[in-house]
């Protein structure tokens, strides 16, 4: 068996949220291309308590990136889907990211899930 990014870890807790019920104002979205793939759910839900541990504006970048990515920004570029992003997280939370703030703490995330899972 083949060892797994911290994209692949995440990407399976993405699928993994979009299995259940849906929260909020949230779209469910699964794409046709992930339906073949099964979900790990043991990994999973240690990335949820790893997303959960976050704080509201980290865990709104992951959700962005992840399980909104193709629902709420659908269609959009990386950099527009980041822009987005960080325009929705300064109006739930007040706090202003730049470009390179955003992308630093998604990727303090992935290396933080592929330490917990080497």
């Amino acid at each position: 068996m083949s060892k797994l990014s911290a994209d692949d870890l995440i990407w399976n807790w993405a699928r993994w949220c979009w299995s259940g019920e849906t929260v909020g104002n949230m779209t469910p979205y699964v794409s046709w291309e992930d339906d073949f793939r099964p979900i790990q759910v043991d990994q999973a839900r240690e990335v949820e308590q790893m997303h959960k541990s976050l704080s509201h504006f980290e865990a709104m970048i992951i959700t962005a990136e992840y399980p909104q990515k193709n629902a709420m920004f659908a269609g959009l570029s990386g950099d527009a889907r980041q822009t987005k992003a960080r325009r929705w997280i300064f109006t739930v939370t007040g706090v202003h990211l730049s470009a390179d703030e955003y992308r630093m703490f998604l990727g303090l995330f992935r290396d933080s899930v592929q330490r917990r899972f080497t």
